[in-house]
């Protein structure tokens, strides 16, 4: 047979679908006990470690570092204005042909996961608590009309999901106990406590990220906006016994938030204010944490899992989610559960892991509108599975396992299920507003605005994450100049490692990208609102772990190179390094610039809040004061949320000012500070009142205080 050549090799391998590679020939026995005689004489000579005792300059891994400054310059030009923009496409493409070409040289080390045993065992089924679990859900789906959450819909809606989780769930290892699998890592063999040299790093980064997401919590960002009105007030709803299923107020909303915030406001004591709404969505962030070292766990060893729970959970983009006190942060922490335990389900087939899957699928349901697209991705997972190598053998039992997840699911969502059959177009009104005509006609082709749309989605790491300064800074990158060169480094690495070991996950990882970003790139009807981070906030998952991906083969690259003692040295120097300036750039991205922008473009409602504050509490009564409407000023419910009295709304129009002579004084009247024509009317009902401009902590953001005193007629 003719003798294949290293051509015949390399197309087999670029190209597995024409069949596979073909074995490399065996070396001469002549060759191999030269080899033999070599290594002989290795191992006979002097153990010198020349490695650490001289540096081969020659050798040293140049090209990764140079690539990394190369990116991060054409980022700066990506964000510049003018014709940059071709000049930086240009940079990047240069950069990563000579990060490919470090790769090929052995500057980088791909990461590899750890390797666990298949479960072989059959699937089994208990049909007596899956029937029993049917008949729950029936009661749930019936009880649950009218929208609202009540006794007996809520026990046999948590029934049902419980008896179908012990239906499926496998006896044996798969039901040892969660508690004695969680304590043991934390046990030596001598049974006592202690904890290794790793989990204390990993305390101490989930520290460190703590203090960026609760530090300054109170007043980053500053102010409410409406949206916010409109969540306390439906807080207030449960808190006063309107338990809905489905909030209907401002085109509707998923309830999780609101039952989360109704009993922190409760238990803490916050009571209906920013703060509650803020502590809830934070914790949340933290939650997600967990999940993302453990997918990066998954995808590259423990190593990266740990960075890209660093960078993720130091940057600014998921960092502001979660500090908004809206229901961003639900989507990437509810994705990161529910993509953990289906990708280990896939690869490991273990029932429990898609039961929890499903469980956390249904709940992330009950979040934020744009997790919705999460079914598509979760199938899109499954389909890239059943089309690899891995997947033989399994893929009946794959497809099965899946269909167990989408049945938790429908379980777990029954009660919104009936209110979706109840109020269909209501239920996906918000959704439909965006992607079809409904509210406004397509501003063009459909496809032409939605290629553009997964452009500038994409580009949204590197050039502009928007205009929407609620959820970031605009026309700004969703990543910091280093997080964005490490993910730009990662998408080839991962691409390369893909082409080596034909992996499905990461092809997955990398499809899972646009896939996340679908609630922002649908906005057909409105693409001004593309891309948004909020609405492509669970991309931020997917992104961080490429980029944590590259630095780790980065840092492993130059272990590598350097020499074991050296090497080590110089890894774990630069790493703290990159760590420590993505740190303190997105530190000043959060604290410094997004709270001033931020505070820039919202209304100072705090600081009117106050004012009727102490009005009332030097005797005066609330109901005597009034907030003056003005056009695009401040929301006069969130002055009253602010001056604690979240039932009244303390707004009046200038034409209602003379039905308040009928009000006994004092008098309380806040003016926007242009509003001369209300001002005009006030002086002539009360002749003898005081007008004075308050100042603001923000220029521009004054406004007029018009006391009308006992004396006054």
């Amino acid at each position: 047979m003719e003798e294949p050549s290293v051509l015949d090799y390399l197309k087999a391998k670029l190209m597995p679908w024409r069949g596979p590679a073909p074995e490399i020939p065996a070396l001469p026995k002549g060759d191999q006990a030269e080899r033999q005689v070599e290594a002989k004489v290795v191992e006979t000579a002097p153990v010198v470690d020349v490695a650490e005792k001289s540096i081969d300059w020659g050798n040293l891994p140049w090209r990764t570092p140079l690539v990394f400054v190369m990116l991060i310059f054409a980022q700066v030009l990506w964000q510049g204005a003018g014709g940059q923009w071709q000049f930086a496409a240009l940079l990047s493409a240069v950069a990563l042909g000579i990060g490919i070409w470090a790769a090929w040289q052995g500057e980088w080390r791909l990461p590899t996961a750890d390797i666990e045993e298949v479960n072989e065992a059959r699937l089994v089924v208990q049909y007596w608590p899956l029937i029993l679990s049917l008949v729950f859900f029936a009661i749930a789906f019936s009880s649950s009309g009218g929208n609202r959450f009540t006794v007996l819909n809520v026990l046999a809606w948590l029934a049902a999901v419980v008896l179908a989780m012990a239906a499926f769930l496998q006896r044996g290892k798969e039901r040892e106990s969660f508690w004695l699998r969680l304590t043991s890592k934390f046990r030596g063999q001598d049974g006592n406590f202690r904890l290794t040299n790793w989990q204390l790093l990993l305390v101490a980064s989930f520290l460190l990220i703590g203090f960026f997401r609760f530090y300054r919590l109170a007043d980053v960002p500053v102010e409410m906006v409406s949206d916010h009105a409109e969540k306390l007030l439906d807080v207030q709803d449960i808190l006063k016994g309107q338990t809905s299923i489905f909030f209907p107020r401002n085109t509707g909303r998923e309830p999780l938030q609101f039952y989360l915030t109704a009993a922190i406001a409760s238990w803490l004591g916050t009571g209906l204010s920013f703060l509650s709404l803020k502590i809830g969505t934070a914790l949340l962030g933290l939650f997600s944490m967990i999940y993302v070292y453990l997918l990066g766990k998954d995808l590259g060893g423990r190593w990266v899992g740990l960075l890209a729970m660093l960078l993720m959970g130091l940057a600014y983009w998921p960092n502001v989610l979660a500090r908004t006190g809206l229901r961003f942060i639900l989507y990437p922490a509810f994705v990161a559960p529910t993509l953990y335990y289906l990708l280990r389900g896939l690869r490991f087939a273990k029932v429990k892991d898609y039961l929890l899957s499903g469980l956390f699928l249904g709940l992330g349901l009950y979040g934020y509108t744009a997790f919705r697209i999460v079914p598509l991705v979760l199938l899109a997972a499954l389909v890239i599975f059943l089309l690899h190598k891995q997947a033989e053998g399994r893929r009946g039992r794959a497809v099965i396992s899946f269909a167990v997840l989408t049945i938790i699911t429908l379980l777990v969502f029954t009660p919104l299920l009936r209110y979706a059959f109840e109020q269909d177009s209501f239920f996906n009104y918000r959704t439909l507003t965006r992607i079809s005509t409904l509210e406004t006609g397509l501003p063009g082709p459909a496809w032409q605005i939605f290629l553009s749309n997964v452009w500038n989605a994409l580009a949204m790491t590197v050039k502009s994450a928007g205009n929407i300064w609620l959820v970031g800074l605009i026309r700004r990158p969703a990543l910091d100049l280093f997080s964005g060169a490490l993910f730009l480094l990662g998408v080839p690495l991962l691409v390369l490692r893909y082409l080596r070991r034909r992996d499905w996950q990461d092809l997955f990882w990398l499809i899972s990208i646009p896939l996340l970003m679908l609630p922002s790139i649908l906005s057909l009807a409105f693409p001004e609102e593309n891309p948004a981070m909020n609405r492509a906030g669970a991309a931020a998952i997917p992104i961080f772990l490429i980029a944590a991906f590259a630095l780790d083969a980065f840092l492993h690259g130059i272990k590598d190179q350097l020499g074991p003692k050296r090497g080590l040295q110089a890894a774990w120097v630069l790493g703290a390094v990159v760590l420590m300036l993505i740190a303190g750039r997105n530190y000043d991205l959060v604290f410094r610039q997004y709270a001033g922008e931020y505070a820039l473009y919202s209304w100072n409602s705090s600081e009117l809040g106050e004012e009727i504050r102490e009005y009332v509490d030097n005797g005066a009564r609330g109901e005597s004061a009034w907030v003056v409407a003005y056009p695009h000023w401040v929301d006069t419910r969130l002055v009253g949320i602010n001056a604690g009295f979240p039932i009244r709304d303390f707004g009046i129009w200038p034409d209602q000012l003379e039905g308040t002579l009928l009000t006994p004084a004092p008098k309380l009247f806040l003016l926007h500070m242009q509003d001369s024509e209300a001002l005009q009317i006030l002086h002539e009902l009360y002749p003898e009142g005081e007008s004075n401009l308050r100042p603001s902590s923000v220029p521009g953001k004054e406004f007029v205080s018009y006391f009308v005193g006992n004396d006054a007629q």
